[in-house]
């Protein structure tokens, strides 16, 4: 992603910041960015003993300050502070000593914020960025993205995947870039030297995510095809409890619900995530699949689910066959 390569010019350069803020739900991106900054002062320190982490719940905004101003042996310290939670509404911690250093930074120290969310209209947030830089680290949005991050990462490894296999692939193995990335640490040594991954070596390779098989459920469902449907449910049986698939069964069905729910008022896939509360590809994808899938379809699908939740929290009979009778009624 692009804030990782705006830290590697940073270090090519010799010149970091002063003051950093990295916010953003995907952590995998942000330790990645770490990895790389880390190594500039592992340069001069093999030891790392100019790289501290303290975490802002268990040290004060005054002795954080105390660390940066701090003098190192060698030139250059690192100074991280994780789970920032100075953005958030409630935070009673006093941010003034922080504020203070912000107008003249030690010059020999990075002070390195890490927060999972901030409020770009808060004071510290404009002091920060006045001091220092903020980079954002946050998973691909649309479906367009995922597909060109992966096809990235498939070219920093010498390898190359069809655009179609690359759209297989993410469906296989789920929207979550650390988990992408080891799968496809994976298939490079199970390839070796051939240079196209195909489908076949990912599911050889990859297992598929639960919400994938559940989705191909609901695909035979709406087909009305009764054996893809158990085929797909006993392929979610063998990963997980049954009490656990049906509570994803439940989530995609009112979700499917949602997205009918919005479409009969006149909206659009667009507003989805935000309504709804999911990501933009997964939107893309149970937007379509509600086509197939009327509101009173998924109303009694629904009405199953719950009779079947009942039942296997009271009948003692056998869940894989309750569950087995659920999709039958489904897909009649």
């Amino acid at each position: 992603m692009k804030e990782i390569e705006r830290v590697k010019a940073s270090v090519v350069k010799g010149k970091i910041p002063p003051v950093y803020l990295w916010h953003g739900e995907d952590h995998y991106l942000r330790q990645e960015a770490y990895e790389v900054l880390k190594s500039f002062y592992l340069q001069t320190d093999p030891s790392g003993s100019g790289i501290e982490r303290v975490s802002a719940k268990s040290v004060v905004p005054g002795d954080i300050c105390e660390l940066a101003n701090s003098m190192s042996f060698f030139a250059n310290r690192l100074v991280v502070v994780e789970e920032v939670t100075y953005f958030q509404d409630g935070q009673t911690a006093d941010l003034e000593p922080i504020l203070e250093y912000l107008t003249n930074p030690n010059p020999s120290t990075c002070l390195l914020f890490l927060a999972d969310n901030v409020h770009k209209g808060r004071k510290l947030y404009k002091a920060l960025d006045r001091a220092g830089e903020i980079l954002e680290f946050r998973s691909p949005k649309r479906p367009q993205d995922w597909l060109e991050w992966l096809q990235d990462e498939v070219k920093l490894r010498g390898k190359t995947m069809s655009r179609q296999t690359v759209a297989q692939f993410i469906e296989w193995a789920g929207h979550n870039t650390g988990v992408l990335n080891r799968e496809l640490d994976k298939l490079e040594i199970y390839i070796g030297d051939r240079k196209t991954i195909t489908a076949d070596d990912f599911k050889a390779v990859t297992i598929q995510t639960i919400e994938a098989t559940v989705f191909q459920l609901l695909d035979a469902v709406a087909k009305r095809s009764a054996k893809e449907a158990i085929t797909a449910l006993h392929e979610v049986l063998r990963k997980e409890h049954p009490l656990k698939v049906l509570t994803l069964l439940v989530r995609q069905v009112r979700l499917l619900l949602g997205c009918n729910a919005l479409r009969e008022r006149g909206g659009s896939v667009s507003e989805a995530p935000s309504a709804l509360g999911i990501s933009p590809f997964e939107a893309q994808k149970l937007w379509q699949q509600s086509l197939h899938l009327s509101t009173e379809k998924l109303t009694r699908g629904l009405q199953e689910c719950l009779k079947t939740d009942l039942a296997l929290k009271t009948s003692g009979g056998d869940p894989g066959l309750l569950l087995e009778v659920m999709i039958v009624k489904f897909c009649e």
